[in-house]
């Protein structure tokens, strides 16, 4: 059924999005879907890809439940695992096949990331890149095994989505172990995370790290017992 929106709330909406409202031919419509759209990735809603938006990890409550399943987080340190994966030359695939072989060889990575870890979640970090979180709760920890088995599987899924005969991409692979000491709350995590993995995969991907990388961060957030008198 149809809704009145009132002019005030009509240019409030639209001067959200200005930019693309220019060039939108219903601009109320168009920044009420972008609102909707943002307000899904947030809520952990997959996107066309079948990963999960960085804002559901930056913005969301996607490691509420792992942080509150963590009862060793508090003594021992919050550890997540991470596979980090970029498709190198998405933008030839896109000239050369089309957007819609891009869109289908984006969704083959997915399906092949989440088959090989089911448990894992699969966040897409921008527009080519992905990363698999090893969360508490998957049971899963990273190791350098993880990197050729990955690439094989991708290779293959991959193969799949192209015209016959195309070149298959390169990935950049990247591994990171992140462990955050004393953290002061679970909302902490997602940007910390978020960092961590850009900075794992930039790293990789410029050739100064190699292997499995390792980080701690120390946010001294513990509240101690105050001592009796």
């Amino acid at each position: 059924m149809p809704y009145a929106i009132d002019d005030a709330l009509a240019t409030a909406l639209v001067t959200l999005h200005p930019h693309a409202a220019r060039h939108a031919a219903d601009p109320v419509r168009d920044a009420l879907q972008r609102l909707l759209d943002e307000e899904h990735a947030r809520r952990g809603v997959p996107d066309a890809t079948g990963a999960l938006s960085f804002r559901a990890l930056t913005q969301g409550t996607l490691l509420k439940e792992e942080f509150d399943l963590s009862t060793h987080a508090h003594h021992a340190g919050w550890t997540v695992g991470a596979l980090i994966v970029d498709v190198k030359g998405m933008i030839h695939v896109n000239v050369q096949h089309g957007f819609a072989v891009g869109d289908a060889l984006l969704k083959s990575v997915v399906s092949a990331l989440r088959a090989q870890w089911p448990d894992a979640r699969v966040v897409r970090l921008q527009g080519d890149n992905f990363a698999v979180l090893l969360v508490p709760s998957s049971g899963l920890s990273v190791s350098e095994e993880m990197r050729e088995s990955a690439r094989a599987r991708l290779a293959h899924e991959v193969r799949a989505a192209l015209p016959e005969g195309a070149d298959v991409p390169g990935f950049t692979l990247a591994l990171l172990e992140l462990t955050i000491e004393e953290p002061t709350h679970w909302q902490v995590l997602g940007p910390l995370v978020w960092g961590e993995l850009m900075r794992a995969y930039t790293l990789q991907e410029r050739g100064l790290a190699g292997g499995l990388q390792h980080r701690r961060l120390r946010l001294g957030g513990f509240i101690p017992e105050k001592a009796d008198p």
